[in-house]
C-alpha cells in the first residue's frame, strides 16, 4: 500500500496522537489507530471553504484537528438548517467509508481548520486485508448509530426543554465551556420550539448556573447537569 504524501516519522506520530484523542475512536485498539494514522493524510481548509455538498460522492472521512466546521442542510425555501457543529476531535463522514453513498448534508469550514482525511479506497483495502480491523470499524459504526438513535429519540419524543437540552449538548460537542453561537429563534427552529419557550428555558437554566447567555451565544457551564435533563443514560451518552 502506498503511504500518504506526508508520511515522515514526525507527521505519522502527529497523526497518531491526534487520532488517539478522538472520542469516537476510543474503542479501537492502539494497533487499529496506528493503521488509521498510517492511512490518513492532513489538509487545511480556509474559512468559508465548502468541503463537500449534499449529494457529493461519499469517499472520505474527515477528522477535525483544529478549527470549526458546520454540517447543514437546506430546505426547499433555501433556508439553512444547522445539523451539527464540529470542533477538534469530531468526525464526519464515517458511514461513507463503508457504503460510499452520496453525502446527506453540506459541510463547510467556519474558521480556518486543519483536518485529517481518510480515503474510502485505502480503508477498504485495509478492511479486505485485515478482518480484525474490519470488525473494529463495524463496532465503531454501531456505536455511532446507537448514539444517533438515542439522540433522535430525545429530539422526537420528549418535551421542548429536553429537545433544547439535546440541541445544546449536540451543538456544543458535549464540551463544558463550549459555546453555541445561534440566536434563540435559530435554536427554536432546530429544537422545534417557539422562541418564547426557548427564551424562558434558557433564562431558567442561566439562573440555575447551567449556562451563560450573551446576544447570539449560549455557553455550556455545567455539562453534566445539562445532560441530566435528558431522559436516560442512553440518550445522555449520545453526546
Amino acid at each position: 500500500m502506498k503511504r500518504p504524501d506526508d508520511s515522515s516519522a514526525a507527521s505519522a506520530a502527529q497523526r497518531l496522537r491526534a487520532l488517539r484523542a478522538v472520542p469516537l475512536l476510543s474503542s479501537l485498539s492502539l494497533g487499529n489507530i496506528e493503521t488509521l494514522a498510517y492511512l490518513a493524510h492532513e489538509r487545511s481548509a480556509a474559512s468559508g471553504e465548502v468541503l463537500f455538498r449534499q449529494g457529493d460522492p461519499g469517499d472520505t472521512l474527515l477528522i477535525v484537528l483544529t478549527g470549526e466546521l458546520w454540517a447543514s442542510i437546506f430546505g426547499p425555501d433555501g433556508r439553512e438548517q444547522i445539523l451539527r457543529r464540529l470542533r477538534a476531535g469530531d468526525v464526519v463522514g464515517e458511514i461513507a467509508l463503508i457504503d460510499g453513498r452520496p453525502r446527506s448534508a453540506d459541510v463547510h469550514a467556519v474558521t480556518r481548520s486543519r483536518l485529517l482525511v481518510l480515503e474510502r479506497r485505502a480503508v477498504l483495502d485495509e478492511v479486505a486485508r485485515d478482518p480484525a480491523f474490519a470488525l473494529a470499524l463495524l463496532r465503531l459504526l454501531c456505536e455511532r448509530l446507537r448514539a444517533t438513535s438515542a439522540a433522535l429519540e430525545a429530539m422526537l419524543f420528549h418535551d421542548s426543554g429536553t429537545r433544547l437540552a439535546a440541541v445544546l449538548l449536540s451543538l456544543s460537542g458535549g464540551r463544558e465551556g463550549a459555546h453555541v453561537d445561534l440566536t434563540q429563534s435559530e435554536l427554536g427552529e432546530i429544537a422545534g420550539a417557539a422562541r418564547e419557550t426557548v427564551n424562558k428555558k434558557l433564562r431558567e437554566w442561566e439562573k440555575a448556573g447551567l449556562i451563560a447567555l450573551s446576544p447570539g451565544r449560549v455557553v455550556v457551564k455545567a455539562l453534566s447537569r445539562l445532560a441530566a435533563l435528558l431522559p436516560d443514560d442512553a440518550a445522555r451518552n449520545a453526546f
